[in-house]
Formats: C-alpha cells, structure tokens, sequence
C-alpha cells in the first residue's frame, strides 16, 4: 500500500522516514484522504507508545505521512531472524503495547491490524525506559465515524478476529483478538492458526479451537495459559478487557524465566519449576503450569493440595488463600 523512505530536511537537517502511497492502491476504498487520515488518528491517541506523524502532504498525486525517524527493528523481523525472544523480554514488550492499545481505545480507536510487523523495537530505550512504537494505524477503525473499509476485511488474515471476518460491529475486543495471536506466536513461538490458504484459515478463525498453549510451552504458568486461550474466544464479550490482560501479563514478569527457588512435586512428577525468590509462595504456586497427580509442597515444606479443574474468581481465590493461612496458623 506504501513504501517508507529515510529523509533530511534540506534546511534544519532533521533525520525522518516518510511515508508515500502507491499510486496503483489509491481508488474508491482507499483515497488520499483515507491514507491521510492517519496522521489524524496517530494525534487523537497521543501516546509516546505510538508512531508520530508531524506532518502531511502530496506529491505528483501521491499522499504523504512525514514521521518519526525510528532505529531497530519490529517484532516481525526479530522474530523471523531469531534467536527465540526470551519470553520475559517479550511479556515487557506486549505491556507497553497494552498501554499504546489503552490510549486508543480510549479516544474510541480500535487498531484493527496489530500484527508483528507493526511493533516496532527500537534499539536503545527512551528516556522513560520504553522501546516499543506501535506502526500502522491506516486501517484503525474510529467510533462514530464512516468507516473507508465498510465491506472489507481490513486487517491482516492471520491476526483478524471474527467479527473482522463476519463484517459485525467492531470493539475493543477485537485488537485483544489480535494481540492474543500476536502473544501466542511470541511466546509459544508458532501462531495459534495455520492454513495452507486462506479460506481455510477464515474458517480456522471463525470455527477451530487453538492448541493449547502448554503444548508448545509446556512450563507456560496457568494462568497465562487461560488468558490466552480466553483472549481468543470467537465471541468479543467471552474476551478478558485490557485491564485483566496487563494485570495477568504483569504478575507472570516475576514468574517467567525468574531464577530462585523451586517446588518439589510429588514423587513421580516433573522436574522441579523455578520460581521467584520472592513473594507469596502460594500466589507463586497459583501461576504454575504443572501440578502433582496428588499432592505437592511449597518451599518451606507444607503440604498443598493440587489446583482445582475448575475457573474460579479472583474474591472466591481471595477467600480460599485466606482460609488455608488460617488453617496453617491453626495447626502449626
């Protein structure tokens, strides 16, 4: 749809990339207004997680976008040459596209093609720390306005959820769809859906259950696992919101690949899991993966029964830690 160049100005010396339709794309669903209304977007999210665009124009019939020159690489090509993402460093980077994700949603902007090229590394960190710029906002869909792509599925097939697909009404919920492949093919390091064409992945989209997650990951802490496998469900209002995302990608930071202690499961059982040094050791045990056939025991020694098979509540959850500290202080 476009091509990106590296430019100086002539006269202040400023480093940019500019950003150039093709001529063979601009028509009736896609005119210059409609490429130009991205500068607009980038402005009405307003957040430094987001490409900035200062400047428009048209040259020889062609729209323009002037931006941010950017050094690094997106998450697309990092993941194609390798090494594998360490999956901490990948969970950081999925929050600080929460929070991009969350100013957008905000201004009532839904994405609607978060993919891992249009995440953006750069290669040392702004001064708040962050290094990830989210590209691409040409498609986004704006609430209360027409939308240029009306009929179309815009996006890219392998991330659109399948509302995008079935042409309903677009929410939220449909950039969690998005960054729920995009997090899956991080950390389980494949995509949730493959297909030879692409009719057969629409009707993975719509129809098919993903593989679970543990089994590309198998130490995957559960309730990461459950996040995921929720943030895919084919119904929008089955999907967790953004807060319950952050807040369960934030709790897995001190979990995944954090050296320090361990739980010995029961005799028969896998290998012991390494845990953080610190923290609740029964909030640690809660995000474990795999749980003994019977029974396991925390660090200092104390029997646990398994995880129930069942979802519960995070005030039931509350409760039920509560009881069995007073159950341990009663009895110790």
């Amino acid at each position: 749809m476009a091509s990106v160049h590296a430019v100086v100005h002539t006269k202040f010396g400023k480093k940019a990339a500019i950003k150039i339709a093709h001529k063979s794309v601009l028509g009736d669903h896609f005119s210059a207004d409609t490429f130009l209304r991205e500068a607009r977007i980038v402005h009405a999210v307003d957040h430094p997680a987001v490409i900035d665009v200062f400047a428009t124009g048209s040259c020889d019939g062609r729209p323009y976008l002037v931006m941010e020159k950017l050094a690094g690489k997106t998450l697309g090509k990092m993941f194609d040459e390798g090494p594998p993402l360490p999956r901490k460093e990948a969970i950081g980077y999925l929050l600080e596209l929460c929070a991009a994700l969350r100013a957008a949603h905000d201004a009532g902007i839904v994405h609607r093609d978060l993919k891992l090229d249009n995440v953006f590394v750069t290669d040392k960190p702004f001064a708040d720390g962050r290094r990830v710029k989210l590209l691409d906002w040409g498609v986004a869909h704006v609430t209360g306005e027409d939308d240029p792509f009306r009929g179309l599925i815009a996006g890219t097939l392998t991330y659109v959820a399948p509302e995008q697909i079935r042409g309903d009404a677009l929410t939220p919920a449909a950039d969690i769809y998005s960054l729920a492949v995009l997090a899956y093919t991080l950390l389980c390091r494949r995509t949730p859906f493959a297909a030879q064409n692409d009719l057969a992945l629409i009707h993975m989209h719509l129809r098919a259950e993903p593989p679970k997650p543990s089994v590309a990951w198998p130490d995957i802490p559960v309730g990461l696992e459950d996040l995921l496998l929720r943030m895919l469900a084919k119904t929008p209002e089955e999907r967790p919101d953004l807060d319950e995302v952050e807040d369960i990608l934030r709790a897995c930071l001190s979990i995944v690949d954090a050296p320090g202690k361990g739980i010995r499961f029961a005799e028969g059982s896998s290998a012991d899991i390494p845990l953080p040094a610190n923290g609740p050791w029964y909030l640690r045990w809660l995000m474990v993966r795999r749980v003994a056939p019977d029974m396991m025991h925390d660090p200092l020694g104390r029997a646990v029964l398994p995880a129930p098979p069942f979802r519960i509540g995070w005030a039931a959850l509350a409760l039920g830690v509560t009881a069995i500290a007073s159950l341990i202080a009663s009895v110790s």
